[in-house]
C-alpha cells in the first residue's frame, strides 16, 4: 500500500471547558502584570541618585507658598528660611550648654527666642504656615519672654491688604493652629501662674494679663466667634478655640507645664510606679473610680492655677454658644463640635449662675428667668437625651454635663433621666460609660443606695457581658460614701458565681474569678478586676471576708502569676496595706511566696510586691526574704530598680553580719513593743498588733487545730468498723 492510501489522522482543537478558559484569563493577567513591573523597574533601573522633589517642585511652578483659607498665597523667602534655620541651631546649642549646668545659657536661650519672635517683622503668619519655620517657632515660643510672647500674637492677629493674616486664618492652618496652641500654653503655662488660693497676682503677672488683655483676646475672641460654626466643626481650629478658652478660664495643663517650662525639653520622668498628680477631666478609669483605687482619691477636675479673665470668659461662651445654637445637635453628634461644647462647661466649673443656664440649653431646653430649681430641665424631651448618651460623641458631653453640673441640677439629672431606668443604661455599649460617670460625681449617699439597689440583680450579667466598669464604679462609690459595703460585696460574690461552681477542689474561685474577669486561660489579669479588688480591700474587713479568704487560697502557682502582673499587682499591694485586714491572713498570703523572692526582686512589677510583703513580714519572713535575695545580688544590681531595692531593704548590710541584723530586728521589736505599753500604742495600726486580736486570733488556730484532729479521728473510726464488717463477712 503506498503512502498516498494512508488516511492522516489529525487531532481537532477541543472546545475549552470553563474552568480552562478561567485559568487561560487568569494566566493572560498574571504575563500583563510580569510585564508591567519589568517595564517599571527597567526604567527605574537608571535612575541612580535620589529624586529631587523640590528642583522637581519648582520645574513645575510650585513656589513653595500655601494658601489660607482667606485665599491668600502664603510664603516664606530663602533668606527668612535660612534665618530660622541659624536659630533652630542655636537653640539646641544653648539647650545643651543648659544640659552641661552652663549658669548663663538659660538667659542666653530666653534671648535668643525672644530676638527671633521680634525678628519676624510682620510675617509672622506666612512663618507659622511654613511647615519647617512653625517648629523653630514652636521653641522661640517656649523659652521667650512674657512681652515677646504677646507681641508676637499681637502681630499674628493684625490683618493687612499686602500680607493678609487674622487668627482665624491661623486657626485653619495646619502648622499655624499649633503655633497659635503653642503661644498660648505657654502664656497660661510661664506667664499668667498664680499661686493657688491667692486672689492677687504678682506685679509681673497682672502687667503681661493687661497686655494679653488690650492686645490679643479681644481681637482673638471677635474673630473665632464671628467664624464659630465653622471653627467648631474644624478639627483644626477647634483645638484652638479650646485652647482659647482655657486660657481664659486660667486652666493650667499640669501635663505639659514641665516640658514647657523647661523650653521644651522633655524632661525624663523619675522611675516609679506613678509619674505625680495630673489634672483630670473626669473621664479615665482612675476619675470613674474615685475613692476605690489607691490614687483615685487624689481626684480633681481641673486646676486653676493661672490668671482668670472673667469678663472676657463669659461674652467669649455667650458669643459662641448663641453662633451655635443652629447646629446645636450637629455639633454634639460630631466630634471636634462635642469637644467645643465641654471645654465651655469646663471653662465654667464652679459657676453655679453660668452652668444653670449653659447646661438646659445643651439638653435641648431654655428656662426663663426666675424659673425654681428642681424645674431647669423640665422642656427637655428625655429622647433627645437618651440619644445623647447612646452616641459616641454626646456621650462624651454628657459625662463633662455630669462632672460639672451644680448640686440642684444634678439631682434633676438623675431624677429626670437615670431613676429607674439604670439596668437599660448600664446594658447599653455607650451610654454606661455615661452611667460611671455619673456615679463617680455624685455625692449624694441616696444616688449610691438606689443604684445598687437597681443594679445589683444583673451584676452577673454585667460582669459576663463586659460592663465591668459599671459595677467598678458602684463600689468605688460605696467605698467613698462608706454605705451598702456588705451588700455591694455579697452582690459581687454572686454575679461572680452566676456562670461557674463557687468551690473547686475545696478552694474559693471568687478571687481567680476576679483576677481574670476578661482573660480566659489565665492570661493576663484584668484591669477592672484588679481595681476592684483594691476598693474591695478599701471596705470594711466583716463585708469582705469571702474575697480576702479566697485570696489566700488560691495556689502558689497563681499567687506568683497575680505578683508578678501590673495591674494583679496593685491589688496584692492594696491587701497587704490594707489596715482592716487580719495580720494571720497576710501572714498566710506571704508563706506562699517563700522560695520565690529572687524571681520577683527582679521583676520590675513584683518587686513592689516583695516590698509590701517585707514590711507586713514579722523577723522570720524577713530573713528569709533578704536569705532569697542575697544569693541574686549581682542579678539585682544590674536591673534598673534593683540597687533602689537592695539599699531600701538593706540587702548588703544582711548579707555582710546576719547575726548583727538579727540584732538590730530583736531591738526594733523590744522598743516597739515599749513604745506600745508606755503610749498606748498611738503607733500606725499597720504597724502593731493590739493584745486582743492576737488573743483571738490564737483562740481560733487551737480551736481549728482541735477540730481537724477530731475529723481525722472519726475518719480512722469509721474506715476501722468498715474493715470489721467485710472480715466478718
Amino acid at each position: 500500500m503506498g503512502a498516498a492510501g494512508f488516511t492522516e489522522k489529525v487531532a481537532l482543537p477541543r472546545r475549552p471547558t470553563r474552568v480552562t478558559r478561567r485559568r487561560a484569563t487568569l494566566g493572560d493577567g498574571r504575563a500583563r502584570r510580569r510585564r508591567r513591573a519589568h517595564r517599571r523597574m527597567s526604567s527605574a533601573a537608571g535612575d541612580d541618585a535620589p529624586r529631587d522633589y523640590a528642583a522637581a517642585a519648582l520645574k513645575s511652578g510650585y513656589d513653595g507658598s500655601v494658601q489660607g483659607v482667606d485665599g491668600r498665597r502664603y510664603a516664606v523667602d530663602a533668606d527668612a528660611s535660612a534665618y530660622y534655620d541659624e536659630i533652630a541651631s542655636a537653640l539646641a546649642a544653648t539647650r545643651a550648654k543648659i544640659e552641661a549646668g552652663d549658669a548663663d545659657a538659660a538667659d542666653e536661650l530666653v534671648a535668643i527666642g525672644s530676638n527671633a519672635l521680634e525678628g519676624a517683622d510682620g510675617a509672622e503668619c506666612a512663618l507659622s504656615m511654613d511647615a519647617k519655620c512653625s517648629r523653630t517657632l514652636d521653641e522661640c515660643l517656649r523659652c521667650a519672654s512674657a512681652e515677646a510672647c504677646v507681641g508676637f500674637l499681637k502681630n499674628c492677629g493684625k490683618v493687612t491688604e499686602g500680607r493678609g493674616g487674622g487668627f482665624y486664618v491661623l486657626s485653619k492652618s495646619l502648622f499655624g493652629s499649633r503655633v497659635l496652641e503653642t503661644a498660648m500654653g505657654t502664656l497660661a503655662e510661664r506667664h499668667l501662674r498664680t499661686t493657688p488660693g491667692e486672689e492677687d497676682a504678682d506685679e509681673g503677672t497682672t502687667t503681661t494679663a493687661e497686655a494679653l488683655r488690650r492686645d490679643v483676646l479681644e481681637p482673638m475672641a471677635r474673630e473665632l466667634s464671628e467664624n464659630a460654626i465653622d471653627v467648631a466643626f474644624d478639627k483644626r481650629a477647634s483645638p484652638v478655640a479650646r485652647k482659647f478658652l482655657a486660657l481664659l478660664a486660667g486652666r493650667a495643663d499640669v501635663g505639659a507645664s514641665k516640658e514647657i517650662a523647661q523650653g521644651g525639653g522633655g524632661g525624663k520622668r523619675p522611675p516609679g510606679r506613678a509619674g505625680g498628680p495630673k489634672a483630670s477631666d473626669g473621664k479615665s478609669l482612675a476619675d470613674k473610680l474615685r475613692g476605690g483605687t489607691s490614687v483615685a482619691g487624689k481626684f480633681t477636675g481641673s486646676l486653676s492655677t493661672s490668671y482668670r479673665f472673667n469678663d472676657e470668659l463669659r461674652k467669649f461662651s455667650d458669643a459662641v454658644l448663641a453662633a451655635v445654637e443652629p447646629e446645636l445637635w450637629n455639633l454634639v453628634e460630631d466630634t471636634c463640635g462635642s469637644a467645643l461644647l465641654q471645654a465651655v462647661l469646663k471653662a465654667h466649673e464652679g459657676d453655679t449662675e453660668a452652668l444653670n443656664w449653659i447646661i438646659p440649653g445643651l439638653l435641648g431646653c431654655a428656662p426663663a428667668e426666675g424659673t425654681a430649681e428642681g424645674e431647669l430641665l423640665a422642656d427637655a424631651q428625655e429622647w433627645d437625651v437618651k440619644n445623647m448618651m447612646q452616641s459616641r460623641a454626646g456621650s462624651h458631653l454628657m459625662e463633662a454635663i455630669l462632672a460639672v453640673a451644680p448640686k440642684g441640677l444634678f439631682n434633676e439629672i438623675y431624677r429626670r433621666f437615670f431613676r429607674d431606668k439604670l439596668i437599660s443604661t448600664a446594658k447599653h455599649p455607650v451610654s454606661n460609660f455615661v452611667l460611671q460617670a455619673f456615679l463617680a460625681a455624685t455625692k449624694d449617699q441616696d444616688h449610691v443606695t438606689s443604684a445598687l439597689h437597681e443594679l445589683s440583680q444583673v451584676f452577673g450579667t454585667l460582669l459576663h457581658e463586659k460592663r465591668s466598669g459599671v459595677v467598678a464604679a458602684i463600689l468605688a462609690a460605696c467605698a467613698r460614701m462608706n454605705i451598702a459595703e456588705k451588700d455591694a460585696a455579697k452582690a459581687l460574690a454572686r454575679g461572680l458565681t452566676l456562670k461557674m461552681e463557687a468551690r473547686k477542689e475545696g478552694r474559693s474561685q471568687l478571687a481567680p474569678a476576679l483576677f481574670w474577669l476578661d482573660t480566659p486561660n489565665y492570661g493576663r489579669c484584668s484591669v477592672l478586676g484588679s481595681a476592684m479588688f483594691q476598693t474591695l480591700f478599701k471596705f470594711n474587713a466583716d463585708s469582705v471576708p469571702m474575697f480576702s479568704e479566697s485570696l489566700v487560697s488560691m495556689t502558689d502557682v497563681e499567687v506568683f502569676k497575680v505578683c508578678q502582673d501590673s495591674a494583679g499587682s496593685r491589688a496584692i499591694e492594696a491587701f497587704l496595706g490594707s489596715q482592716s485586714q487580719k495580720h494571720k491572713l497576710k501572714k498566710e498570703f506571704i508563706s506562699k511566696l517563700n522560695g520565690r523572692w529572687a524571681q520577683l526582686g527582679l521583676s520590675p512589677v513584683g518587686s513592689h510586691v516583695l516590698e509590701a510583703c517585707y514590711r507586713e513580714a514579722d523577723a522570720r519572713g524577713k530573713e528569709l526574704i533578704l536569705s532569697g535575695l542575697a544569693g541574686q545580688e549581682g542579678p539585682l544590681n544590674a536591673t534598673r530598680h534593683g540597687p533602689y531595692l537592695m539599699r531600701r531593704l538593706g540587702v548588703t548590710q544582711f548579707k555582710a553580719a546576719p547575726d548583727q541584723w538579727a540584732k538590730k530586728q530583736q531591738t526594733a521589736e523590744n522598743m516597739m513593743s515599749e513604745f506600745e505599753k508606755e503610749f498606748g500604742g498611738d503607733e500606725p495600726v499597720a504597724k502593731k498588733r493590739k493584745e486582743p486580736e492576737r488573743l483571738a486570733e490564737e483562740r481560733d488556730e487551737v480551736k481549728k487545730e482541735k477540730k481537724e484532729k477530731k475529723e481525722k479521728k472519726e475518719k480512722k473510726e469509721k474506715k476501722e468498723k468498715k474493715e470489721k464488717k467485710e472480715k466478718k463477712k
